[in-house]
């Protein structure tokens, strides 16, 4: 998420969602009665016999009736009524318009009271598209070229080449891969994978984890038929990035599932509904942990436990429908806790 504005005292907000759970976070953000801002297309019919339909951008003011997440298609639809516009001879005010917002493009909103959680949220989007992004190390025994990369955009951040030719560097010990593995700490990354062709890259992936550096990232592979340009068109057009980006996320919610069930035995594990709203209200709860189907099907009163988990500093987990080990949530009731400490 890439905000650009915040102003409490006029309740606004402009931001650039520039990933599909932006969209996801601003879905959540957006209230009924709030005003959005952005442009849409339209048909105007003419309004002389015998002229032709225009197709124009009109920039609208919509006052918010309800918002949907679009999954498959990637878009936030946002419907209301238009209070104004641009150009204003082609605005029909009171008039129903749906507003498709994508990733990347802008969005103005004005409430009718900001609240703290609601910046937070934002805040914590833009936190996350800075740190969840995955390091990809495209490379064979020549060059190897870093970026970060997801299935929208790629950001390259450096080149690294090997030192090769010449009786001086037969006598030297070879620097690529320290060369790469400095660069990969620099970055701090949260993912890492390894591609390319041959075996390189699994030497790789064995010099990183033989050097035991605490705090490094999980390391995966892939392999490509080459590098650069056509190695990274490679991994997100026949779909590598998003099969290793789901195993990543499967394993992360595994773990918590794991550690909700350890801690259940200890006395610090919480489930029921009524039970974790008391717990909620105590401020005893770390993590709130959902099951992605429960919050799909009751997602009026999944939020609002939400809204008051962020409300007293606790962390959200929403354990996806598509992770086999969802069902265990969904035993215990689609929502769980982890406790900060005992409730008597």
């Amino acid at each position: 998420m890439k905000i650009i504005k915040i102003d409490k005292k006029e309740n606004e907000i402009q931001c650039i969602p520039e990933t599909p759970e932006d969209l996801w976070h601003l879905e959540k953000i957006i209230s009924k009665k709030d005003i959005v801002f952005g442009v849409v297309d339209r048909k105007i019919k003419p309004k002389n016999e015998g002229e032709k339909t225009q197709r124009i951008k009109l920039f609208v003011e919509l006052e918010v009736e309800d918002t949907h997440f679009e999954e498959y298609s990637n878009e936030l639809r946002v419907n209301g009524i238009i209070l104004g516009g641009k150009p204003e001879e082609f605005i029909e005010l009171k008039s129903h318009q749906n507003l498709e917002i994508g990733c990347g493009e802008k969005i103005r909103i004005k409430k009718e009271n900001l609240t703290q959680w609601q910046i937070d949220r934002l805040k914590k989007a833009q936190q996350s598209s800075t740190n969840d992004a995955l390091l990809c190390v495209l490379l064979d025994d020549e060059e190897a070229e870093l970026a970060f990369i997801n299935s929208y955009n790629i950001s390259k951040k450096a080149i690294i080449k090997e030192k090769k030719g010449g009786k001086r560097y037969a006598q030297e010990k070879s620097t690529y891969f320290d060369e790469i593995l400095e660069k990969i700490i620099t970055l701090q990354p949260k993912k890492i994978i390894l591609a390319g062709p041959g075996f390189t890259k699994d030497n790789l992936k064995k010099f990183i984890e033989d050097k035991k550096i605490k705090g490094m990232a999980s390391i995966l592979t892939e392999n490509t038929n080459s590098i650069s340009a056509t190695g990274f068109n490679e991994l997100i057009r026949e779909g590598k990035i998003e099969k290793i980006e789901k195993n990543l996320q499967i394993t992360k919610e595994s773990k918590i599932i794991e550690e909700f069930m350890n801690l259940v035995t200890k006395g610090k594990g919480e489930y029921g509904i009524e039970k974790i709203n008391e717990a909620l209200l105590q401020g005893a709860v770390e993590k709130l942990i959902i099951s992605e189907t429960h919050l799909t099907q009751n997602r009026d009163k999944t939020e609002e436990i939400m809204n008051t988990a962020e409300k007293m500093g606790s962390v959200i987990e929403i354990i996806s429908s598509k992770n086999p080990q969802e069902k265990i949530i969904w035993g215990f009731g689609g929502i769980v806790a982890t406790l900060r400490y005992k409730l008597e």
